[in-house]
């Protein structure tokens, strides 16, 4: 047994985008930690193959599927978790759309998925499990957001602009819950090592090289790191917490961008910085 074991005895966890990525890190994680888990996703095959590998491992995890671009379908997820748990104690928005990678004017095409999905729908959400939670007597609400929340990447503007919505989002919900003892934190994550094509990122040897040179840690956050804060946010340990954007970087944001740049050049051509 682990220090996390029952830690979240008797709870019952939503969590948003749990078919694939850190969202199904968090369900497993969840899951060993004592919770009732529910695993929310579009895709609902794919859903019901996390919560079977769950349930398999002699824990409690079931599917649902959701299009958080429904409102009914939030109203629906938040009623099948209580009917099935009894309760909702705890809240993991975690669900991202895939976003196409294009220049400003044409990823606009895209825009109300993005924030349908990343920054309307987390508030929905909270929106009708409110009344769950207060049943509850409190409870906890962890966004996954980004650290493009604050700093610009490859990724869509949409995309940037939702997460940064997602932690303003987080400081008012906190604000207006906290009185009836609901907790809403956020975790800005930077570079993971999940998984694309069976291949975790730094699996290529450019990604590898530039991670060791920009990453003052020298790696990737792996999923389970990222899981095992969101976990420490929904547990008593964490019960005078709300309102906090924690960042999950290994350092990244750290780094003066022409001092890492003239690094990368210096490592590439064997010269001293």
């Amino acid at each position: 047994m682990n220090t996390e074991s029952n830690v979240l005895a008797g709870k019952a966890a939503l969590i948003t985008g749990a078919a694939y990525g850190i969202g199904r890190i968090i369900a497993r994680v969840f899951a060993e930690a004592g919770a009732s888990v529910v695993v929310a996703d579009i895709r609902k095959a794919e859903g019901e193959v996390v919560a079977k590998a769950i349930r398999d491992a002699g824990l409690r995890a079931l599917s649902v599927k959701a299009d958080l671009r429904r409102e009914s379908d939030i109203k629906a997820m938040i009623g099948f978790t209580v009917d099935n748990c009894n309760h909702l104690d705890i809240v993991i928005n975690n669900a991202r759309p895939k976003l196409s990678n294009l220049p400003f004017a044409e990823s606009l095409k895209e825009w109300d998925l993005a924030m349908d999905v990343m920054l309307k729908a987390p508030a929905l959400i909270a929106k009708h499990a409110l009344p769950q939670l207060l049943k509850s007597g409190g409870g906890s609400i962890v966004n996954i957001v980004s650290t493009n929340a604050f700093f610009i990447s490859h990724q869509p503007a949409a995309y940037h602009v939702a997460k940064a919505g997602a932690v303003q989002l987080t400081r008012y919900l906190a604000h207006e819950f906290g009185p009836h003892g609901i907790r809403v934190n956020a975790i800005c994550p930077a570079l993971v090592d999940l998984y694309d094509e069976n291949k975790p990122l730094t699996s290529d040897p450019v990604n590898k090289a530039v991670t060791e040179v920009v990453v003052p840690l020298k790696r990737a956050a792996t999923a389970e790191e990222i899981a095992k804060a969101a976990l420490f946010l929904c547990t008593d340990s964490a019960a005078y917490i709300t309102g906090q954007v924690l960042t999950i970087d290994g350092g990244i944001t750290l780094g003066d961008h022409f001092h890492v740049a003239r690094r990368a050049f210096y490592n590439a051509s064997g010269r001293s910085s």
